[in-house]
């Protein structure tokens, strides 16, 4: 279970810094590529080589993914402000934390098949060689653009 969680939260991470901020706020080498949030998606299919209709299957995908993950925000926002004040307190309260991320945890399992579909479909989108190198990406994180 745990396993599912942390992936689902790795993705969920990996889709967040594609939309928003490319690979990383500077990019590779310190060179600044500003705010754009698509250029990690670009950047990704272009390392993946992929035909407009892929991009398209994936794209849609991934949109499908984000309205569905979307409605998680508040939970995240939650669990976040539940282990601030965990950490805050005199005395670190563990029992609570953990009963109440066990709540989180429960919640994002539930979107286990829009994370299933969305995979699905971006695999069915690509070749055997370009589901290697997403894989290798994914593995690796954003520092492989860099090599």
């Amino acid at each position: 279970m745990f396993g599912f969680v942390f992936g689902t939260l790795c993705l969920v991470a990996f889709v967040s810094v594609l939309r928003h901020r490319g690979w990383g706020h500077h990019g590779c080498n310190g060179r600044g590529f500003g705010r754009h949030g698509r250029f990690g998606m670009y950047r990704a299919f272009q390392e993946l080589d992929t035909s407009p209709g892929q991009e398209k299957a994936i794209r849609a995908a991934l949109g499908e993914l984000r309205q569905s993950l979307a409605e998680l925000r508040p939970q995240f926002d939650a669990a976040r402000g539940q282990v601030a004040g965990a950490l805050r307190g005199d005395r670190f309260d563990g029992a609570t934390l953990e009963s109440s991320l066990e709540r989180h945890t429960a919640e994002l399992a539930r979107h286990g098949a829009a994370l299933s579909s969305a995979l699905g479909k971006v695999h069915e989108a690509l070749d055997p060689d370009q589901r290697r190198r997403l894989a290798r990406l994914i593995e690796t994180g954003p520092g492989y653009f860099c090599m």
